[in-house]
């Protein structure tokens, strides 16, 4: 006797639905994207107080960089047209030099740093 021949009638399902696949495929990275996204922001945290500003980065392993509000000497912001429609914007405080001792990225209304230094009467160089 010959065996019986078998038929698959659960063929792949990329063969079925390549179009609910790829859409299926495209969500997962998304969300994969999306989580990866929100862990590396949800360590990034920028506190002002009455003497110093101050950058911490990281959640299990901490960076930290502390700056005396008097010894800031620059603020720039820089923000693409993109970034002024949905208020958000680099910040770069400068105390000595050319390269920034705390740079942020993407910072939800960042023109608030410049006017919380402006209020304390500090000696900021005109934004540019």
């Amino acid at each position: 006797m010959s065996e019986p021949w078998l038929y698959d009638e659960h063929p792949a399902m990329i063969r079925a639905h390549p179009f609910l696949f790829l859409l299926l495929l495209l969500s997962v990275v998304g969300i994969l994207a999306i989580g990866v996204w929100w862990v590396l922001h949800k360590g990034e945290r920028l506190a002002l107080s009455e003497r110093e500003v101050l950058l911490e980065r990281g959640l299990l392993a901490k960076q930290r960089t502390e700056i005396a509000l008097t010894s800031i000497r620059s603020v720039r912001i820089t923000q693409s047209l993109g970034q002024r429609i949905f208020g958000v914007g680099h910040v770069e405080l400068f105390s000595a030099g050319d390269v920034a001792e705390i740079a942020i990225k993407n910072m939800p209304r960042p023109d608030r740093i410049r006017a919380i230094a402006a209020a304390r009467k500090l000696d900021l160089l005109p934004q540019r």
